[in-house]
């Protein structure tokens, strides 16, 4: 088993960026896959997101950022079919200081290479902005899901964010691709029609059939520090991501035995992520 490395990624906020990595981390995980998530965003949203309050992580993606013998294993918060490697709000004072390090744009790499084995996929929340911590991540990842909101402005900065990718493709990360644009936030009006014809018109089949449609309880589960399968396992919500993870395996080539499966069973919030790190349950 090597893991494949998702980094879901827009520089435009307020795409559902979070609410998928969370999401499909988790439905992915029910039809059978081990998923580690990463947390590279200073708000720490996906790790409050999972159930983690940020004052209870003791190590965090930091860590592994800024100290280069530190094992991998020792900051991921283990639970069943998913685990996750946090993040705080002390990843905006690391990134200032990544300017300074040496390959500080690698290290993110080097420290996730060491963990495919370990996972079938590997999917990072990354921070909307250009910077180090954008860069890191599209050098660690393989490929790439890029959420686009259905509105007036969802194809903004789209140009400016390939521009990037093709540099790091062009420099340390050839191999990278983007696995799909996935459209969120749709709902049955023009504007969100126009969003998707336009999408599809610009990069055709890398645009996901599945749809994420706007849903309150996914507005509601992060707040509450749950996946939409723990919050609201029959809504429009949970049904998107499991069409929408069917959709990322496929594209993956992943071959999930059935056995593995945990989708006749939501795991509870307690199974799902533990209370410590470094394995210890």
């Amino acid at each position: 088993m090597s893991a494949r490395i998702i980094a879901v990624t827009n520089q435009k906020g307020g795409v559902g960026k979070t609410t998928t990595t969370i999401n499909l981390s988790q439905a992915l995980a029910l039809r059978g896959s081990t998923v580690l998530v990463v947390d590279f965003d200073p708000q720490g949203n996906t790790t409050q997101g999972f159930g983690l309050a940020l004052t209870a992580v003791r190590k965090s993606i930091s860590d592994l950022i800024t100290d280069r013998e530190l094992p991998a294993e020792d900051v991921i918060y283990e639970g069943e079919g998913v685990s996750l490697v946090p993040a705080t709000r002390r990843l905006a004072q690391v990134e200032r200081e990544m300017v300074g390090m040496t390959n500080s744009e690698l290290r993110l790499a080097r420290k996730l290479s060491t963990l495919r084995d370990k996972f079938s996929v590997i999917i990072l929340d990354v921070s909307p902005t250009f910077g180090p911590l954008m860069n890191s991540a599209l050098n660690a990842a393989d490929s790439l899901v890029v959420p686009v909101d259905s509105s007036f402005f969802g194809m903004a900065g789209i140009k400016d964010m390939l521009a990037e990718i093709e540099e790091i493709k062009l420099g340390t990360n050839p191999k990278l691709e983007i696995l799909g644009f996935l459209l969120t936030l749709t709902d049955q009006t023009r504007m969100a029609g126009e969003v998707c014809d336009e999408l599809v018109a610009s990069f055709g089949d890398k645009v996901f059939s599945t749809k994420i449609r706007r849903n309150v309880k996914l507005k509601e589960a992060p707040a509450l520090g749950k996946t939409i399968f723990h919050h609201a396992p029959n809504s429009f919500g949970a049904q998107d991501y499991l069409a929408l993870a069917e959709e990322v395996e496929f594209r993956l080539g992943l071959s999930i035995a059935p056995e593995h499966a945990l989708a006749d069973r939501i795991p509870s919030l307690e199974e799902t992520l533990p209370t410590s790190a470094g394995g210890a349950r």
